[in-house]
C-alpha cells in the first residue's frame, strides 16, 4: 500500500515537472516569437515600410517655419509674416533658466542617454502604470518629444501608438548624432507650441512677458515651460490660477534637481505671474496697415530676384523699413484719442437720429452688400425675410470705439452694420522729405474691424488742394502781393459757375498771399480762371499726384479726389522747396542668417517741380496759415513752437477733414471722415479739417517735441527770406479799401468795353446806388474786373 502511496507520488512529481517544462518550453518558443515579431516589426518600422525615416543628413537640415520679421529702422520689431507665428534663434539667446525648467519638468535624465531612457520608461511603467501615479509624466524624453514635434504621428489603424514610437525612438537617436545636447534643447525650444498661435521661447516670452526669452527670470522660465504640459489650462492669461499651480510644481521640481535653491524656489513661488501681454500677429501690434500696404512689394522683389526661392511666410526673413517705431506709437496714440472724442462728438450731434436719413441708399448699399444678407437670399430666402432675419440678435463680436477693441455683444447683423457705417475713421503718414522715408503710417482704426486703409483711399482733398494752384499761379508769374476782389462772380466760360464763400462774407480784396492763408473760396476761383485749369493740374503730376485730376475749375476748390499718400508726396515739394519726394517704404530684405538679398537703391532725385523761390514764397504763405489762418489753433490751442506751414482741408457737407503739415525735416497728413462720404457731421463746427485732422497732426508734434530724440526734427527752421522775397510779400492779408486806388478811368473804359454778366450786374447795381461811398466801392470793384480782362 505504501508502495503504490510513494509510486503515485513520483508519477505526479514527474507529470508535474513535465507539465512545467511543457510550460517553459511554450513560453520560451511564444518569447522567441514575439522577439521574432517584435523583432520584425522594429525591422520593418527601420527599413520605413511604415513610411521613411529622416537620415542623418535631412535631420542635419531641419529648420522649422519661421515668421519674418518686419523691423522699423531704429531696430524695432513692428510685425511679422508666418504660417506659424515662431522665431528661431540660437541656444546662447535663450535663457539658461529655461533650458533648466525644461529638464528639470521633462527629461531630468536629459544629460545621461542617448535619446532613449529606460530608467525612466521602467519609472513610469511602475509608478504611472502600476501604481497608478499619474504626476511622473510621460516616458518619453526629450529628443523624442523634439522628434515627434518635427514629424507629426501618422495614423496606422490599430498600429498607430507602437509605429509613432518606434519612430520617434529611431529618429530621436539620429538627433543626438547629429546635435549637441545645447543644440537639442535649443531646437525642441524653437519648436514646441505654446498655445494662442505661438510656436517657440522667443515669441512666446515676447507675447506673454514683452521681452526676449534670454531676460527671462526663473519664474518666468517656469510659467512658460509649464504650459507645454497643457497650453490653455496652463496658460496665465487664460486661467491665472491653474497656471501658478504649475508654474510652482516646475520651480518645485528645478529645486529638487539643484537648479534653484530651496530658498530661491519658496521666494520664486510666493510672487504672482506677472504678464506684459502683446499680441504681435496680422491683427495686431504697431503698423498692421503699414505691414498689409508693404507686403505685395516684398512678395514682387522675392518674385522678381529669388523665384520660388524664399517664401515670406516661412523662411524667417529679415526685413527693414523705414519707418519709426516712436513716431509710430505716437501717431497711433494720437489718431486713437481724437477719434474717440470726435465719436463722442458725433453721436451727441446726432442725438439718436440716423446720420444716414437723407441718404437711405448709404444704408441700403451696406445691407444689400453685406456677407450675412448675401448668404441668406443665396439660401433662397426673399429679400424680406433676409431683412428679417438679420434683424435678430446674435452673439458677435463688434468694435467698440471707447476701447478700440473688440467686444461680444448680442447684436443683430442689422444693427452691427449701422454702427460699422457710422463709425469714423481716420488716416494719419508722416514721411521724411529729404529721403522720402515713410516714418508712420496709420491706415484706419482698427485693422482687425476695419480692413480698409485710409492713406491710399482717393477721397475730395477740400483746400488742401488750393496750395497746388496758388503754386501754379506763382509759377506763371502772378505776384503774391497781387490783390483780387472778394465779390462773388459768374463765370461765364465756366458754364456761369459761381462760388461762394462758405462763411458768406464777400467783402474787400484779398492779396494773393492773404486768400490762401484764410481759404478764400472766390479767390481760388478767380487764380483758376486766369491760370487755366490745365496747368494746374500739370503743376499737381510734377509735384507727385498720380490720381486723374478731372478737367473742371472746381478743383480749385479741392473737389478732385486724392490719396492722403499722394498729397503728403505733393507737400513735399514745399517742404523741399521745389522737389518732391517719392516716398520709400523698404530698405532691404536679408535672409534668416542677415545675408542681404535686396536693398533700395539711392533714388535719383526727382525732378523740380517749382522753382525755389516760388517754394519760399509758398512755405512763407503757409506758415501764414498756422499763425493766422485756418491753422492757427496750433500755436494757440496746442502750443506747438516749431517753425510750421500747413493747410486745413473741409469737402462738401464736412464728409471729409483734412490737415497738412510740413517743416523742413518732416511732412505729415492727416484725414478725418466715415467710410461712406453721406455719413457726416451736420455742421462746419465740428466737421471742418481743423477740428478734425489738425489736432492729430498737433497731438503727434507735440510728442514730437517733448522727446529730446526728436525735438530737433520738431523744431526745424526753415532758411530766412532774402530781402528782395520778404519786400515782394510786405503786403496786407485783406483790406476793405481798393489798395491800388487811381485807376477809375481806366476801369471805366474797361466797363464800357465788357458785356460779361457779371459787368452788367454790376451796372444795375451801380444805379441804384445814391451812397457816393457805396459808388467809390463798385468802381474800386469795376477796376479790378479791367485789370483781369487785361
Amino acid at each position: 500500500m505504501s508502495r503504490n502511496k510513494g509510486t503515485s507520488k513520483r508519477s505526479a512529481r514527474k507529470k508535474r515537472a513535465s507539465k512545467t517544462k511543457r510550460r517553459i518550453i511554450f513560453s520560451f518558443k511564444a518569447g522567441l516569437v514575439l522577439v521574432i515579431i517584435v523583432s520584425f516589426f522594429i525591422l520593418s518600422v527601420y527599413l520605413g515600410i511604415f513610411g521613411p525615416i529622416p537620415d542623418k543628413s535631412e535631420l542635419s537640415r531641419v529648420r522649422n517655419h519661421s515668421a519674418s520679421l518686419v523691423h522699423s529702422h531704429d531696430g524695432k520689431l513692428i510685425g511679422k509674416y508666418f504660417l506659424q507665428n515662431r522665431m528661431t534663434i540660437d541656444h546662447n539667446l535663450m535663457s539658461p533658466h529655461v533650458k533648466n525648467a525644461l529638464v528639470a519638468t521633462e527629461d531630468s535624465r536629459f544629460f545621461k542617454h542617448k535619446g532613449l531612457d529606460l530608467v525612466s520608461l521602467g519609472r513610469v511603467f511602475v509608478k504611472s502604470i502600476i501604481l497608478g501615479n499619474r504626476s511622473q509624466g510621460g516616458g518619453s524624453t526629450i529628443s523624442q518629444q523634439l522628434a515627434r514635434n518635427l514629424y507629426p504621428r501618422a495614423e496606422y489603424g490599430k498600429f498607430t501608438l507602437p509605429v509613432n514610437k518606434v519612430r520617434e525612438i529611431f529618429i530621436s537617436s539620429r538627433i543626438e548624432k547629429v546635435y549637441t545636447k545645447k543644440e537639442v534643447l535649443a531646437l525642441y525650444l524653437n519648436t514646441v507650441p505654446f498655445g494662442d498661435n505661438v510656436f517657440g521661447i522667443e515669441v512666446a516670452a515676447q507675447q506673454f512677458f514683452g521681452q526676449p526669452s534670454s531676460t527671462l527670470n526663473p519664474p518666468q522660465a517656469a510659467s512658460l515651460v509649464g504650459m507645454l504640459a497643457a497650453n490653455t489650462a496652463y496658460n496665465p492669461r487664460v486661467n491665472p490660477d491653474k497656471a501658478l499651480e504649475r508654474r510652482n510644481i516646475v520651480l518645485d521640481r528645478m529645486a529638487n534637481q539643484g537648479f534653484i535653491s530651496d530658498e530661491e524656489a519658496v521666494k520664486f513661488k510666493s510672487t504672482p505671474i506677472s504678464l506684459n501681454y502683446k499680441r504681435l500677429d496680422y491683427n495686431n501690434g504697431p503698423a498692421p496697415y503699414f505691414m498689409e500696404h508693404i507686403r505685395p512689394k516684398v512678395q514682387q522683389i522675392l518674385k522678381d530676384n529669388y523665384p520660388d526661392e524664399y517664401n515670406l511666410y516661412t523662411d524667417g526673413l529679415i526685413i527693414t523699413t523705414g519707418l519709426d517705431s516712436s513716431m509710430q506709437e505716437y501717431a497711433r496714440q494720437a489718431v486713437s484719442r481724437r477719434l474717440i472724442q470726435l465719436q463722442k462728438e458725433f453721436e451727441n450731434q446726432w442725438s439718436g437720429r440716423d446720420p444716414w436719413i437723407g441718404s437711405p441708399d448709404a444704408l441700403r448699399s451696406e445691407v444689400t452688400s453685406s456677407p450675412t444678407y448675401k448668404a441668406l437670399t443665396g439660401s433662397g430666402k426673399s429679400s424680406e425675410e433676409a431683412l428679417n432675419a438679420m434683424r435678430q440678435p446674435v452673439e458677435t463680436t463688434v468694435f467698440d470705439w471707447e476701447s478700440g477693441k473688440g467686444t461680444v455683444k448680442s447684436i443683430s447683423p442689422l444693427d452691427s452694420i449701422k454702427q460699422s457705417l457710422k463709425t469714423l475713421q481716420a488716416g494719419f503718414l508722416a514721411i521724411d522729405p529729404a529721403n522720402g522715408h515713410i516714418l508712420a503710417w496709420v491706415g484706419g482704426r482698427n485693422f482687425e474691424f476695419f480692413r480698409f486703409d485710409h492713406i491710399t483711399a482717393n477721397r475730395q482733398v477740400g483746400s488742401t488742394f488750393k496750395p497746388i494752384l496758388y503754386a501754379t499761379a506763382l509759377q506763371l508769374g502772378i505776384d503774391p502781393c497781387e490783390y483780387i476782389s472778394n465779390e462773388v462772380r459768374t463765370f461765364s466760360d465756366y458754364q456761369n459757375w459761381a462760388p461762394e464763400n462758405s462763411n458768406g462774407m464777400h467783402e474787400g480784396w484779398y492779396s494773393i498771399k492773404g486768400g490762401l492763408i484764410n481759404s478764400v473760396n472766390t479767390i481760388s476761383a478767380e487764380l483758376i480762371h486766369q491760370t487755366g485749369i490745365q496747368p494746374v493740374i500739370e503743376q499737381a503730376v510734377k509735384m507727385g499726384i498720380k490720381s486723374p485730376i478731372p478737367e473742371v475749375p472746381s478743383i480749385a476748390l479741392g473737389t478732385a479726389s486724392l490719396s492722403l499718400l499722394e498729397m503728403v508726396r505733393a507737400y513735399s515739394t514745399f517742404a523741399n522747396l521745389g522737389r518732391p519726394s517719392e516716398p520709400v517704404s523698404l530698405l532691404r530684405i536679408q535672409d534668416w542668417q542677415g545675408n542681404l538679398l535686396w536693398e533700395a537703391e539711392q533714388a535719383e532725385a526727382p525732378a523740380p517741380a517749382l522753382n525755389p523761390e516760388t517754394a519760399r514764397v509758398m512755405v512763407e504763405i503757409m506758415k501764414g496759415v498756422v499763425e493766422a489762418g485756418t491753422g492757427r489753433d496750433l500755436r494757440s490751442v496746442y502750443g506747438l513752437k516749431g517753425d510750421l506751414a500747413g493747410k486745413t482741408g473741409t469737402t462738401q457737407n464736412n464728409a471729409d477733414g483734412w490737415f497738412i503739415g510740413y517743416n523742413p525735416s518732416l511732412v505729415a497728413g492727416a484725414w478725418v471722415g466715415a467710410d461712406n462720404p453721406s455719413i457726416h457731421f451736420r455742421t462746419t463746427g465740428l466737421g471742418q479739417g481743423a477740428h478734425t485732422a489738425l489736432p492729430i497732426f498737433a497731438r503727434f508734434m507735440q510728442e514730437l517735441e517733448k522727446d529730446p530724440v526728436y525735438r530737433s526734427i520738431a523744431l526745424a527752421q526753415f532758411p530766412p527770406l532774402s530781402d528782395e522775397l520778404a519786400a515782394r510779400m510786405d503786403c496786407p492779408a485783406y483790406s476793405l479799401e481798393d489798395p491800388n486806388p487811381g485807376l477809375f478811368e481806366k476801369i471805366f473804359d474797361g466797363l464800357l468795353k465788357s458785356d460779361t454778366t457779371k459787368t452788367r450786374k454790376l451796372k444795375k447795381r451801380e444805379i441804384k446806388k445814391e451812397d457816393t461811398e457805396e459808388k467809390k466801392g463798385l468802381f474800386r470793384k469795376l477796376k479790378d474786373i479791367f485789370k483781369r480782362k487785361k
